[in-house]
């Protein structure tokens, strides 16, 4: 181990040897991340068909009481690391090399961690009582999503968008298809429903790890200078993402607490699928914070993001629209008659969801930025109002309930970082929110459409 500073960064500007590598276009790389993440939900989509159809929403609420807690433990226990790696590759502040073997020397140390969270959680709020096969397996993938955590980081600070891109999808797949072969032999059971994104994190890990050996030997190591200056940055985007994870869970934690599992079964199938609205933003995040931390002009940079947030939005409150309107009939015909009253909570989440892109683009801004802090001088409050608010909500109409008390946070945030990033970048409010032709022009010009036709030609 060494207590050394890491020496400054030359030609290894991206962890490799030589020059860095080329980037593509962003049209190319937001592209590829669409038809990812397209293809990624779809086959959650199907995945979570499956299980509604075998498990009802009894069942299905037990494995999101499971699943839950286990993804706030990777947040929590990632340490916002897979950012700060970004920010730290991006800037050159060190390379691929360096980073390496603390990184793998992180996973075990972290992972514990987690686990451990988890674990005192089921205990806590009774999820899955004297079941500890079922725990076990909510809990182990919790040091395997770590590895896949800490990689994507390094892809991430050195714009290997489409690296970034194959390491997502593949575990989609990989669980899709171990779930189907389950319900085909007709043992698809909670358990087995625990054992699919089980087997896709495997997946996951390994082809991360398999890619990551082409910038650096892959070797388990603990810099100290190395770990302090990762850890300095990632305390930051740690709690910024925790907060952020809560916000979006907690009324599973609660209803789970405080109502049954049946409630916490149609929530959780209607907040999937009003989330989908939220792919606008989750495809293009990666490539937005990839490309602002190695951003030279921040204020231009910040002039593009909000492009992308005010054409989201637009096409976000469109989709919300439609959604609305088939929501009564979708649920029950697509997960059966059991999930109807999944779709009166789909249309209250909707607004909120809607709202809150601005919130998730623009923040991607000001963290590329190295300031993640400052969505928590929001996110704190609102998650103090989910709380309460949620709590007497849930006592009162259940899963309805938590749908309107989310949906009302998820629009005040908006509009309260709406107003903090006006006052960090220098623009106003109105400049920012103002559409313009120019931005529907710069879409346009963004989509390789005349290079589409004059290739055909």
């Amino acid at each position: 181990m060494s207590d050394e500073k890491p020496p400054p960064i030359d030609e290894e500007r991206a962890g490799m040897g030589g020059s860095p590598k080329k980037q593509s276009s962003f049209a190319i790389d937001a592209i590829g991340m669409t038809i990812s993440r397209i293809f990624l939900r779809l086959t959650g989509f199907i995945s979570n068909i499956i299980i509604a159809r075998v498990l009802g929403p009894e069942g299905r609420g037990l494995i999101s009481a499971l699943t839950v807690p286990s993804q706030l433990a990777i947040n929590f226990s990632e340490l916002g690391i897979r950012q700060s790696t970004a920010f730290h590759l991006g800037r050159g502040l060190l390379t691929t090399k360096q980073l390496v073997p603390t990184l793998l020397g992180m996973v075990p140390i972290a992972g514990g961690i987690g686990i451990g969270a988890a674990l005192l959680y089921f205990e806590f709020a009774g999820i899955a009582d004297q079941d500890w096969t079922a725990r076990a397996l909510a809990v182990a993938i919790i040091p395997i999503g770590l590895v896949s955590a800490y990689s994507t980081g390094v892809f991430l600070g050195e714009q290997r968008i489409a690296e970034y891109r194959k390491a997502n999808w593949r575990p989609a797949v990989a669980s899709l298809a171990v779930l189907s072969l389950l319900a085909a032999l007709g043992l698809l059971d909670p358990r087995g429903a625990l054992i699919a994104p089980l087997a896709g994190a495997l997946v996951a890990a390994s082809y991360a790890l398999y890619l990551l050996r082409r910038s650096a030997p892959l070797r388990i190591g603990f810099d100290r200078s190395v770990a302090r200056m990762l850890q300095t940055k990632a305390f930051s985007y740690a709690a910024s993402l925790m907060i952020l994870m809560l916000n979006y869970r907690i009324m599973i934690l609660m209803l789970s607490r405080y109502s049954t599992l049946d409630q916490v079964g149609l929530f959780a199938q209607a907040i999937l699928i009003a989330e989908l609205i939220w792919e606008i933003p989750n495809s293009l995040s990666a490539i937005v914070l990839s490309r602002a931390v190695n951003a030279k002009d921040e204020q231009a940079f910040s002039i593009k993001v909000q492009v992308l947030a005010r054409i989201s939005f637009f096409v976000a409150v469109l989709i919300s629209i439609g959604l609305g309107i088939i929501a009564p009939w979708f649920f029950p015909f697509v997960f059966g008659p059991d999930f109807a009253g999944s779709g009166i909570v789909c249309i209250a989440l909707l607004p909120g969801i809607a709202a809150f892109i601005l919130f998730k683009i623009l923040n991607i801004d000001l963290a590329g930025r190295g300031k993640p802090w400052l969505s928590m001088t929001v996110m704190l409050p609102i998650l103090a109002l989910n709380i309460g608010a949620g709590w007497w909500a849930i006592q009162r109409a259940d899963a309805l309930g938590a749908a309107l008390v989310s949906s009302l946070c998820y629009m005040v945030a908006a509009v309260g970082y709406l107003g903090v990033y006006a006052r960090v970048t220098g623009f106003s409010v109105f400049e920012v929110m103002r559409y313009r032709r120019s931005d529907f022009d710069m879409l346009m010009r963004a989509l390789p459409l005349q290079k589409l036709r004059r290739n055909r030609k």
